[in-house]
Order: C-alpha cells, then structure tokens, then sequence
C-alpha cells in the first residue's frame, strides 16, 4: 500500500477547490427580473433607500438616474431621492420636497389633539411610528395638511412636503402606508401604475377634523362612523363637531382634551329610573350600577363594546335597560350614544352605535359639512332587495323590503331614495318611488294586488334602483310567483 505524504494531499486539495472556483466564476448569474416600469436602485443610493426602509416602504425606483439642479436624483414609487456632492454630512442624501407642488397645503387649524403637534398641525396617532421610522421632519418634511379623511378613496390621509401618509379603513388597524408622490410627480415620463389605494388625490373635498387622532384611540371611523359637520363654536364656547354615531367637544379650559356631548340626553331618548338588579352575568347581562344599589342591567356583548371603546367615560351611564325595536332589533341608551344588536341573519357587526348624528343636525339646525362625506358608487354601497313573501295569492298585497349599507364597515345608509320597476309576464311595467331609507339603512312599500289578477304560476320579476347620480347604477334585483294556495 502506498501513502501519500500531506504535502502531496493538501496539493490536490487546493486543486479540486481552485477547480470549484473556477467553475463557479464561469457560470452566468441570471439578472433580476424587474416589473414594468421599474429599474434596480443606483448604486448612489443603496444605502440610502436600505436605510429608509426600501422597496417596503419608498417603493419600487422607476427611473434611472438623472441631474436635477446639479443634484443625482431618482424618483421611486413614493419619493424623490436626490444626492447633492456639494454638500456635507447628512444634507448630502435627502428626500426632494415634492410634495409642495402638489397643491394640497391648508392651515393647521385648530386641534383637540393631545397627541404629537409639529408646526401646529396634528400628526395623526396611527401615521406616528412610519413618522419616526423615517426620521421625522429630516426625511418626512414639514407637515401640509391637517389628518383629513378622504371619502373617495375611503382612506385617511396627511400630506406632507417629502412623501404623504394613508391607511386604508378596510385595512388592520395600524397599517399604515405611503402615498405614491413619485408616481404623481414624475407623470407621463415614467410608466410604473401607482396602486389605486395609494394614487395622489389633490382635488379631494375634506372635512377637518381635529378629533380624528382621539376617534383613532377609541376604535376609528368604522365605529363612529365619519364627520357630518365642519368643526364649529358650540353655545359654550367649546369646538364641537357632530359625527354619525356622537358629538365630540373640546372644553375651553382643557387644551387637547376630548369628550362627548350627551346626545342621547340631548335628543331625549326614553329613559327610566335605576332599579335594583334583578338578573346576574349568569343571565347574559352586566348590572351597572348608577346610584348606590340602583343601577341598569347591560347584555355582556354590550359591556364588551363599552369597554373596546374607551369604557363608561365615554358611553357614560345607561339610560334604560334593553328595548326590543323590532322582530330582529335591540337598542339601549346610554348619555353619549346609543347602541343597537342586529340579530338579522348576516349582520354584521352584530353589534354597532346607532346614526344619532342626523337626528341631532336636524334638532339642533346645524349645517351639514361643505365636503362631500361619503361617495356613492356601485363599490362603496351594497343595496339588497327582496319581497315579503316570495310566493303569493293572487288577491294579497306584496311588500317590498329594501336594506342598503356601506361596503366598507356594512354601516347603515340612511336619507337614500330608491326606485322600485316590476316588469309583468306580459312585459309591462310599473315603476314606484320608494320612502327614503331610515337611520338603519332600510324602506320598504306596499303595493296592492294587480287588476285583473295575475294567474296562477306568473312570475312578477322587478328591481330596486337608488336615485342618485352614478357613473353605474346600483340596484338589486329578484322576483316572486303568484301562486293560489286554495
């Protein structure tokens, strides 16, 4: 047998790796693949766009690198990167204020926020850690507008001079993103599509709203549901604004503070004196107490709500137990709200705060805010429509029940007119206007029975149309049988 000595194996050691290496060198890396209309980020700014958080956060580049005022610059998705090598230290790499061409800038107005204030502009609660995640004012810029929330979009939004800020309200709490500035700016000479949740608006109609970073804190918009006034002066001095579901206030004396009006009180919702308790959490329900043993007893999925939502300081005390409004319905009042369970098949949320804020407009003569809160489409409405009985006598009335809600958070959409056509077998038609819906979102009407009556075995197809300009008409159609049962 023969041994090869260690010199001998460590040679050909480093020759098969030498070999390795070669081998690999030899082969061809494949090029990333880059969507269209997007291009690999400049050496320049690597560092610079890892730092700030990358393809994550400012989006894909989409142009190549160009001069811009003896400035390299490159425009991702929601920024503009320049780097400037005259300059020196952190002034070299900035974020090009863009944003200040956009012409969406407006005073700070008042705040009731007690919350971070930059320049006397609120920072809206939700949009402060991407805020901070960017270095604050070095990256982000000075602030434009106030949080303001953009019906067409369903989002809310706060522009800023270097890049703007949006969370969509059918997203999870928290989930915050950035506005595509680059794409807006950059135009015809870049090809990327900005995604429809994140495109530049400047031509939105917004309401201010000093309170949206204290309405954040307790649960949102989808609870409280959105602004139906303009801030103003209430009798006490306070800044009031009324919203769909309460009326919030800022004391004169408590800068920042926050509370609500009692608008149940207010609008004189029914209300009995606190008894002793008589049911236990055993039953179902809470028993709040209101005066010593006298109190009110509350359903536990009420107390749930109560508690989610900044607790008795802002529900403040029941006015009554439970009513029954209907077959399906419950409501209980408490000072500063009220709150409804649905039991219908399918609702959902079950349980919800009742749309108080018309009803308070209306008491009260307060004008409705000069923006538009809520655009109707056929994405943002869902309009169902059904008949009472699906099958019926020839000689009975039919009842026609219309719900119509918000898509987003499945809100009533109360004040809506509708249109009822029934095509006949014989295709002749009959068209009906139905009752505005209600503050649940529901009409219905009655028609009586055809004459001459309809033969057994017909079927009567018809269809709910909303009156409202839309570029596509929101209906929901079905049909019945007219079907003798003698």
């Amino acid at each position: 047998m023969t041994v090869r000595s260690s010199k001998t194996s460590l040679f050909y050691t480093g020759l098969i790796i030498l070999g390795l290496l070669l081998s690999a060198c030899s082969q061809v890396v494949p090029a990333p693949v880059l969507e269209a209309g997007t291009y690999l980020v400049d050496p320049i700014f690597r560092e610079f766009y890892a730092s700030l958080g990358g393809r994550e956060i400012l989006g894909p580049p989409i142009t190549v690198v160009f001069t811009h005022r003896g400035k390299q610059c490159q425009y991702t998705q929601n920024a503009l990167m320049c780097f400037d090598p005259m300059a020196e230290g952190l002034d070299r790499f900035v974020l090009q204020g863009i944003g200040k061409s956009l012409g969406v800038t407006e005073d700070p107005g008042g705040t009731a926020s007690d919350g971070l204030i930059i320049d006397g502009y609120p920072i809206y609660e939700e949009f402060e850690p991407l805020y901070h995640r960017l270095y604050g004012a070095l990256y982000v810029g000075k602030p434009l507008t106030q949080p303001r929330y953009n019906a067409s979009k369903n989002r809310i939004e706060q522009y800023f001079e270097n890049v703007g800020f949006y969370r969509n309200l059918d997203d999870q709490p928290g989930d915050v993103y950035l506005l595509s500035y680059g794409v807006f700016t950059c135009s015809s000479d870049c090809r990327f599509p900005a995604p429809a949740s994140a495109q530049v608006v400047t031509n939105v109609s917004s309401v201010e709203q000093p309170f949206l970073s204290r309405i954040a804190r307790l649960g949102g918009l989808t609870i409280f549901g959105i602004p139906l006034t303009d801030p103003y002066q209430g009798s006490d001095g306070a800044m009031e604004q009324v919203y769909e579901t309460v009326v919030l206030y800022s004391p004169p004396n408590t800068p920042g503070g926050v509370r609500l009006r009692p608008i149940a009180n207010l609008l004189e919702m029914p209300s009995v004196a606190p008894m002793p308790p008589i049911y236990s959490e055993s039953d179902g329900v809470v028993f709040y107490s209101v005066q010593g043993d006298l109190g009110y007893h509350v359903p536990v999925i009420f107390d749930h709500f109560i508690a989610r939502h900044g607790g008795l300081e802002i529900s403040g005390h029941p006015l009554a137990d439970v009513i029954q409004v209907d077959a399906n319905l419950y409501r209980q009042c408490f000072e500063n709200y009220c709150l409804i369970y649905d039991n219908n098949p399918g609702a959902s949320p079950q349980v919800r705060m009742a749309p108080l804020g018309h009803e308070y407009m209306r008491k009260f003569a307060l004008q409705p805010a000069k923006a538009a809160t809520f655009l109707i489409t056929p994405e943002t409405i869902h309009l169902v429509a059904h008949p009472a009985l699906p099958r019926i006598p020839s000689d009975q009335p039919q009842q026609f029940l219309v719900t119509v809600v918000r898509t987003h958070d499945q809100q009533p959409a109360a004040g809506l007119e509708t249109s009822l056509t029934l095509t006949l077998p014989d295709g002749n038609q009959a068209l009906y206007r139905m009752p505005a819906t209600d503050s649940r979102g529901r009409t219905s009407l009655t028609i009586a029975p055809f004459q001459p009556p309809l033969s057994k075995g017909s079927v009567v197809a018809f269809e709910v149309c909303l009156n409202v300009p839309s570029e596509s008409p929101i209906c929901s159609s079905d049909s019945y049988l007219i079907w003798n049962f003698r």
